[in-house]
């Protein structure tokens, strides 16, 4: 009979400050918030590349979290050196800052976002074009520099997808491995079980939706999943996958 496995505490690791930015890789840093009515987590990113950056989900315009936002990116750089904005979907709690990120960042910048979700999310204001991204679609920067676009879709909603960092083999990955642990930290433990529960419930609106996503992500084998809500995988990521594959198994 096989022994069932022991969850591990995130206290186990070290503790973030979440009043700080925090490095996840190089030239890439979490600067999210927490959201301490509903106990989540926001988790907008930015990517540096020379003297460009690339702001991944502003986040919620919600003035507590908009302002610690602005706040950690400005200690890292002038925001005039944002260059693109992207967004995994048309949700508010990760997209509904855009015009404001849009409006310090300056007249350049460009704003991406799945075809599928491009209507919807010109809705929140911005007076910038909003870039469509397919499948296989990449934001090419200055450097060279790529950042691909993969669609998952009708996972967790229609023109969803998640973006990679080949340099860092870093997916942004949206909904996708997200969860609420009872004690957040930026870095996620080793394989815990409990934590997975909560997004294979309501995230993935089929199974042949959630395999070929997971299947996608298996394929690049990255080193780290920065999901928008929830802490960072940096370890154990294919006994992630598969317990998500099992989790999912009747769906």
């Amino acid at each position: 009979m096989e022994t069932a496995q022991t969850p591990i505490s995130l206290v186990e690791r070290k503790k973030y400050e979440t009043e700080k930015p925090h490095p996840v890789a190089p030239g890439i840093w979490w600067v999210g918030c927490i959201d301490e009515t509903s106990g989540q987590s926001q988790n907008p990113y930015l990517l540096m590349d020379d003297d460009e950056a690339v702001l991944i989900n502003p986040g919620s315009c919600a003035r507590q979290h908009h302002q610690l936002v602005c706040g950690k990116v400005d200690s890292l750089i002038p925001p005039e050196r944002i260059h693109y904005i992207v967004v995994h979907h048309n949700d508010p709690q990760r997209c509904a800052a855009l015009p404001q990120a849009e409006k310090r960042a300056g007249r350049t910048v460009r704003i991406y976002a799945p075809t599928a979700a491009v209507e919807s999310v010109r809705h929140y204001g911005c007076t910038s074009p909003i870039v469509p991204l397919d499948n296989g679609d990449s934001i090419i920067l200055k450097s060279g520099r790529t950042i691909d676009f993969y669609a998952t879709p009708d996972l967790p909603m229609i023109g969803s997808g998640f973006f990679y960092d080949g340099r860092t083999k870093t997916i942004f990955s949206g909904n996708l491995f997200g969860f609420i642990p009872g004690d957040w930290n930026l870095f996620a433990p080793p394989l815990s079980w409990q934590s997975l529960i909560p997004p294979v419930s309501g995230a993935a609106a089929s199974k042949k939706a959630l395999l070929c996503a997971l299947n996608k992500i298996e394929r690049l084998a990255p080193e780290r999943i920065c999901p928008q809500q929830g802490p960072i995988i940096d370890d154990d990521i294919d006994r992630y996958i598969e317990a998500i594959r099992k989790l999912e198994a009747d769906i």
